[in-house]
């Protein structure tokens, strides 16, 4: 696949462009040729007038003309590439507002557990793995449970029981074993469970007399003999384990973070996306990873990152003056490129065991990505203290506001920063809406607030659990996108890595269906499908201040964009689950094509 060399600005040749007398949207060029041209489709331009249009031109990376086949064909050269789409739909390359990219690839790079059914189909992967190690050398495996969510754990295994030291100890004697625990926000299922062989026990001096880390830890014990099982059991969202009693588990390195990255990049591009906001925020090793791919030309998802403080790396700092020196890169809208940027900051505030347990390894965010120690300690701030000193270095806020409660507390910090300095145009971020009443939405659209929102994780994984023992008019409160568009409020789509194809998000808030009954949540709140296709593009240029530049297909804009295997606009609802991206390209580069060889991954509605 070509890498995308768009890191310095595209100057355009010298090209006449006037609009067409037969077609208001459509400008044709007065003199040369086209790069590419795609021509016989139905291609949603997402422009202000939701255009439909048959066909357009590339130049540059660029769009340079839209319009009906036969005036785009005229704009063909000797060297020009001609893409008969036969039909297709055509849609602006995704923008996916809350992306957890790099985590993708990360689930790939080391050896998988999908498929085991039984502690002999892990004894086999654990095994394989040996053959390829030397004695003494670690061997870290993926959670037991079935990508993309890692979710049944034991109950995948005929025996109904996770695998003991003595287990993995059969195969893998003499090398330390680790299987790391079934991520929570991947799996939404409680405990994490992680295991370890007598080998890694005796590494990490983990003996029957060993005290838990804190109370949500359980350390196995063999019935009979009260020796540790290897088996732990955590309660929390993302774990403590490897950052206390296993401790000496390799972690990833810096190499593994850039080639997942890579991977993820791919993967991403396969799901039709052409551009990604962390507002979650990164950590400095996976800043590291993006900067390397940026600096080596092998970026083929545009990236805008959002900063997660490394609070103690500043210990005793006041707050403004910490937030003024990461102010000198990332305030306003940051610094970067078409590809690579970086703006804003990620907020929080708050105080648990388990983060001071992880933040004794603050250079390891493992899956989460995010700095093991970006939550402001209490004692150093309160959350309006936080907003406030980030407001005034004119650091773009990101707060995740996933109740009622930590929305009330958003909103009512940035009221009051409000009334003392200007900030509806500064586009503050906010995420993982769920609830939102009618005042709610007033307020966010007076304070220019972006909300962010993952219908995914909010509505078919997690909506009917929310919501089964409300009223209707409570329900209806329950992530409101009809809502939104009635307000006026420009609101964004995110995948939140789970799982990573925009089209199952818009699946979930077009149909708001539960993933295991199929009941419909807050019906009145589903959403259209131009609504939805805008929050996965114009809306995500809007996030970054970009919609000049790129979110729909319009000429002058980069030329990013997918071709789909159904009609968006028209197949059957449920049927929106299981359309497939055949061809992706990024200003104009492709980087990833199955419309020859139709080889399309198969998909399931849950």
């Amino acid at each position: 696949m070509a890498p995308i060399k768009m890191r310095r600005k595209i100057i355009l040749p010298v090209i006449l462009l006037f609009s067409c007398a037969v077609d208001s949207t459509t400008d044709v060029l007065a003199s040369g040729f086209a790069d590419t041209i795609f021509v016989n489709g139905k291609i949603l331009t997402v422009d202000e007038q939701f255009s439909i249009v048959e066909a357009l031109a590339i130049t540059d990376g660029k769009f340079s003309a839209v319009g009906k086949t036969n005036e785009i064909n005229e704009l063909a050269g000797p060297a020009t590439e001609i893409i008969d789409l036969r039909g297709l739909t055509v849609v602006p390359g995704f923008i996916d507002g809350h992306a957890h990219m790099d985590r993708e690839g990360l689930k790939h790079i080391l050896p998988s557990m999908h498929g085991v059914r039984s502690i002999d189909d892990i004894l086999d992967v654990i095994e394989k793995e040996v053959r390829n190690k030397k004695p003494g050398e670690w061997i870290v495996t993926m959670p037991i449970g079935d990508y993309p969510y890692f979710s049944s754990g034991s109950d995948l295994l005929r025996e109904q029981r996770y695998p003991t030291r003595w287990d993995l100890d059969r195969v893998a004697p003499e090398n330390p074993v680790y299987i790391k625990g079934i991520w929570y926000y991947w799996s939404g299922r409680s405990p994490i469970v992680s295991i370890a062989n007598s080998y890694a026990l005796r590494l990490a001096g983990i003996t029957k007399d060993t005290k838990p880390p804190h109370a949500g830890v359980d350390i196995g014990k063999d019935d009979k003999t009260g020796e540790p099982n290897g088996i732990f059991r955590e309660t929390g969202a993302i774990g403590t384990i490897e950052y206390s009693l296993m401790r000496l588990a390799p972690r990833f390195s810096p190499g593994q973070r850039q080639a997942a990255l890579k991977d993820s990049m791919r993967r991403y591009n396969a799901a039709g996306t052409t551009s990604v906001f962390e507002g979650h925020g990164l950590s400095p090793v996976v800043i590291r990873a993006y900067k390397k791919l940026w600096e080596d030309d092998e970026m083929t998802v545009r990236s805008h990152l959002v900063m997660s403080p490394t609070w103690d790396a500043s210990p005793g700092v006041p707050l403004e003056k910490a937030l003024a020196s990461w102010a000198e890169y990332a305030s306003g809208r940051g610094l970067g490129d078409d590809m690579l940027g970086i703006s804003s900051i990620h907020v929080a505030v708050g105080d648990s065991v388990q983060d001071d347990i992880r933040k004794n390894d603050s250079s390891n965010p493992g899956w989460a990505g995010y700095s093991v120690d970006s939550i402001l300690p209490t004692d150093r701030g309160s959350f309006q203290d936080l907003v406030y000193a980030a407001a005034k270095s004119d650091l773009r806020i990101n707060v995740i506001t996933y109740n009622e409660a930590t929305l009330e507390e958003g909103l009512s910090a940035l009221e009051e920063i409000s009334k003392e300095m200007m900030i509806s145009d500064r586009r503050f971020v906010f995420q993982h809406l769920s609830f939102v009443s009618e005042d709610h939405l007033k307020r966010l659209k007076a304070l220019g607030i972006v909300p962010v929102i993952m219908p995914g994780t909010t509505l078919w994984k997690n909506g009917l659990k929310r919501t089964e023992n409300l009223s209707d008019e409570d329900a209806n409160t329950y992530v409101p996108l009809q809502s939104f568009v009635d307000q006026g409020i420009p609101f964004v789509f995110a995948t939140d890595n789970v799982p990573i194809e925009p089209l199952k998000t818009m699946w979930g808030a077009i149909t708001r269906k539960d993933m295991e009954t199929g009941t419909v949540i807050a019906s009145d709140q589903r959403l259209s499908r131009s609504d939805a296709l805008r929050a996965f593009t114009i809306n995500g240029a809007y996030l970054t201040f970009e919609e000049d530049k790129k979110g729909s297909i319009e000429v002058g804009k980069f030329a990013d964009l997918a071709v789909l295997s159904a009609d968006l606009m028209t197949v059957p609802a449920d049927d929106i689950y299981d359309i497939q991206v055949l061809k992706t390209v990024v200003g104009g580069v492709t980087v990833f094509d199955v419309m020859n060889s139709h080889q399309q991954a198969g998909g399931t509605k849950p």
